[in-house]
């Protein structure tokens, strides 16, 4: 019997698990290609493992194939003569990353997929068991197996070992159900950005696609009627980004030809298509004119270039590229007229076009040192006619972004609470604003006059959109959340719009009517696309581009936790429970922050996907401390000179309480990470607590003073977070708060993460970290991601990255090293 072999103990009985049951797809009847005796150009034979590889069927819809029961003499059914073509799937769990061994008997030849990837082809009958090498993941994994019969009866029998020096659990079943991965995170469609129409009647809809595996970006452009709720044009992979006209129902586009652009209009109702100029010098970003009579354009000048050797003029003139200087134009389309409406040495940033399209507003920043900030705003509003100039503020400190009342008699300006001197600030007496707890002001235009809107508003402002029914719609932080917000500018009354999301991530409005469609998130569920009806409140479900990917994802329960500090105040956080949570077991814990100035909200996925740590068997503890934006001014104000203080405070005592509140925390076992300023709180964190076993710093900052004079925007972070403090005057900051010189004081471990190329905190401070602690002969770990700057994007990069956490985490909190030694296996230096 062929099957007799694998039955007869080829793996010890206790550890391997029998592959005895399957999902079967229906039987596909193959015969020869014309030619196949012919030999191919290059004399191969075209024999049954070229048919094998060059027939495909889908590997969707397993729920519905038949069960078939295994055994070493077990006749698969269906199968009527040679070159039957079948499907089996099952499902591998594993209680950890393992590495495992698949045998195989059959006499057929076949593909195994693992997962959705090719990891073996027997290509020829074999008479004894084939073994496979295997490595899995914590989580659910499905194997595949395409087979081709030899005869007119096929037999298959196998099982599945983890190696020898692995203590993994493994089994074998049909479901599909299984726990989110990187690759759902990374991989599939998402919006990434829709606009309405005027009339409200159509979407402009981007898509953006992640392949699998390449990891490369494919772009679609979908055109959706909203009062038949279909697509009435869909291009995929087109590249092509486009935006409506303000007043019809018509889009513009832009097209490269050589070194110069072309602009054209698209008609959605009548199909017909416009060539509005051609010619343009690399125009960027369009915007039309409320009339569509003309657009407003920004073209770069580069700077000359310099030679081997650079004078530096200003702290942004070690920057490359800051040299460079954009300007504004108009295009008129009556006449054919491009005129320059900027020059000198400064850029020009259009705000805003005025309702009648008669003018135009624009800033212009300056650097100056004398006070803090040191970037200063000019603001104007041209005629757009004669390009007379009119001067609205200038030299402003805490400059913000600028539009155009529905009547154009007002401007509303999101700015910092200090933009209009102490017209928007609220905090106790002794604290000083954070700069980027941001607000909301009227300006009035006649009599210069500013009014705060939303100094008694306890969230930041995210955007703000004047509508023409004359509320303004905003998106705000607020704790964790990103919510929809109602303005009305006359009665000053906030209320809130009630979404089935979270995280409110775009926003946009349709000029004549009461709709808006919105994207965003939730603490488990990917991101989705919504219509909104102003009037009723009513969302309304578009799109839910991840979808079939998450059908069959399981996620754990999540619930909110926080705690009273002792300063008395409440400091927020939330908790993710693995999938199969048992109060009465102990658990590892991971513990997450940020310690900036902006809280880690409720977003799916992220740089740091929590519900994968979850899914992984930790349980995960996200708090917002001290100094985050959301919760009130005073409140964000404590981020201000605040570096290695109250935040460090609240994430030790919240840890704590944590820990004493939840049993089921282990707390001999519990992790910290962070990155950029999270990674800094994570560093000084080690040096100031035993209550981490381990910790992960991504791009953290080791000496305050390094980041300060190093990094690009170091200084300019610093003139806000570190208000009137320098190295100079306030070493209790910069020295005796920098993880560098208390690294004597280190307990545990570390590992730090960064990129070589991190321009904004520089790889410096993780090496002088490192270099400390090996001096130090603390326990730490360095990996550097190689030309990748402060975050990581690249998606192959992302991937081992996001697996090199979790093998330190399941190393160091888990006793589970199996994974990292393979990532990272030791060398004789």
């Amino acid at each position: 019997m062929l099957l007799l072999a694998l039955s007869s103990g080829l793996v010890s009985a206790q550890e391997r698990v029998i592959c005895d049951s399957w999902k079967i797809s229906p039987v596909s009847e193959l015969v020869l290609p014309a030619f196949s005796e012919t030999p191919s150009v290059d004399g191969k034979e075209f024999d049954f493992a070229s048919l094998l590889e060059s027939s495909r069927l889908p590997q969707t819809g397993i729920e519905q194939w038949e069960v078939l029961k295994t055994g070493a003499d077990t006749i698969v059914p269906g199968i009527k003569s040679k070159n039957s073509l079948v499907q089996f799937a099952g499902f591998l769990k594993s209680d950890r990353w393992t590495k495992a061994t698949m045998t195989i008997a059959s006499n057929a030849i076949y593909e195994l997929y693992l997962d959705g990837k090719k990891v073996k082809t027997q290509g020829k009958p074999s008479e004894m068991p084939v073994k496979v090498d295997l490595t899995v993941d914590n989580g659910n994994h499905q194997v595949l197996l395409k087979l081709l019969a030899m005869s007119d009866t096929l037999r298959l029998a196998a099982d599945i070992a983890p190696a020898k020096e692995s203590e993994g659990v493994l089994s074998w079943g049909l479901s599909g159900l299984r726990t989110v991965t990187i690759n759902d995170i990374l991989e599939g469609e998402s919006v990434s950005g829709a606009g309405l129409s005027p009339s409200g009647r159509y979407l402009l809809i981007q898509v953006s696609e992640v392949l699998p595996e390449s990891g490369k970006t494919q772009s679609h452009l979908r055109i959706y009627d909203t009062e038949l709720k279909k697509n009435i044009i869909s291009l995929r992979n087109s590249g092509l980004y486009a935006s409506w006209l303000p007043s019809t129902d018509r889009f513009s586009y832009q097209v490269k030809k050589d070194e110069t652009t072309e602009v054209y209009i698209y008609d959605v109702q009548s199909g017909n298509e416009t060539l509005v100029v051609s010619g343009l010098e690399s125009p960027g970003r369009i915007v039309w004119s409320p009339d569509e009579s003309y657009f407003i354009f920004t073209k770069s000048d580069e700077a000359a270039k310099t030679g081997e050797l650079k004078r530096v003029f200003t702290n942004e003139d070690r920057i490359p590229g800051t040299r460079n200087r954009s300007h504004l134009f108009a295009y008129d389309l009556k006449t054919g007229l491009v005129r320059r409406l900027t020059a000198g040495s400064q850029s020009a940033s259009l705000q805003d076009i005025s309702p009648d399209g008669a003018k135009i507003l624009f800033s212009v920043s300056k650097t100056d040192y004398s006070e803090i900030p040191f970037s200063k705003q000019d603001l104007y509003e041209m005629d757009i006619r004669t390009q007379r100039l009119d001067t609205l503020w200038k030299g402003k400190p805490y400059g913000g972004y600028c539009q155009y009342s529905p009547d154009g008699t007002q401007l509303l300006v999101s700015g910092s609470p200090e933009t209009f001197g102490n017209l928007g600030v609220k905090v106790s007496e002794g604290r000083t604003p954070n700069v980027s707890d941001r607000q909301l002001y009227l300006f009035n235009l006649k009599d210069r006059k500013a009014e705060a809107l939303t100094r008694d508003f306890d969230p930041a402002i995210n955007r703000a959109v004047w509508a023409k029914d004359g509320m303004i719609y905003m998106t705000v932080v607020e704790r964790d959340y990103v919510n929809l917000y109602k303005l009305d500018p006359k009665k000053r009354s906030f209320t809130r719009i009630d979404v089935p999301v979270e995280v409110v991530e775009s926003l946009d409005i349709a000029a004549n009517k009461p709709l808006a469609v919105y994207t965003g998130s939730s603490i488990s569920t990917p991101q989705k696309f919504y219509a909104l009806d102003l009037k009723t409140g009513k969302s309304t479900l578009l799109m839910y581009p991840k979808e079939k990917q998450f059908k069959e994802v399981e996620f754990g329960k999540t619930e909110e936790w926080n705690f009273v500090n002792s300063s008395g105040t409440t400091i927020y956080g939330r908790i993710y429970y693995p999938l199969e949570y048992d109060a009465s077991k102990k658990y590892p814990v991971i513990v997450n922050f940020y310690g900036g100035t902006t809280p880690t909200d409720r977003a799916f996925g992220g740089r740091y996907p929590k519900n994968i740590w979850a899914a992984d068997g930790y349980i995960v503890y996200v708090l917002q401390p001290s100094g985050a934006t959301g919760f009130g001014q005073d409140f964000s104000a404590l981020h201000v000179n605040g570096w290695g203080r109250d935040a460090i405070d609240d994430i030790i005592e919240g840890t704590e309480k944590f820990l004493k509140a939840h049993p089921s925390a282990d707390a001999e076992n519990v992790g910290c990470i962070g990155a950029s300023y999270g990674g800094y709180t994570t560093m000084l964190l080690q040096t100031r607590t035993g209550l981490f076993k381990t910790a992960i710093a991504h791009a953290g900052i080791s000496d305050i003073t390094s980041y300060w004079g190093e990094g690009y925007w170091g200084y300019s972070y610093s003139a806000g977070a570190t208000r009137g403090s320098y190295p100079w005057n306030r070493r209790d900051i910069y020295v005796d708060r920098s993880p560098l010189f208390n690294a004597d004081k280190f307990r545990n471990s570390i590992l730090l993460l960064h990129g070589t190329d991190d321009t904004n905190v520089p790889v410096g401070e993780s090496l002088q970290f490192y270099a400390a602690l090996k001096i130090l002969g603390k326990d730490v770990e360095m990996v550097l991601v190689n030309g990748v700057d402060h975050q990581v994007f690249d998606y192959k990069k992302r991937i081992e990255w996001h697996h090199t956490i979790m093998a330190w985490f399941n190393k160091k909190l888990k006793n589970q090293p199996e994974r990292w030694n393979d990532m990272y296996p030791d060398k004789n230096l």
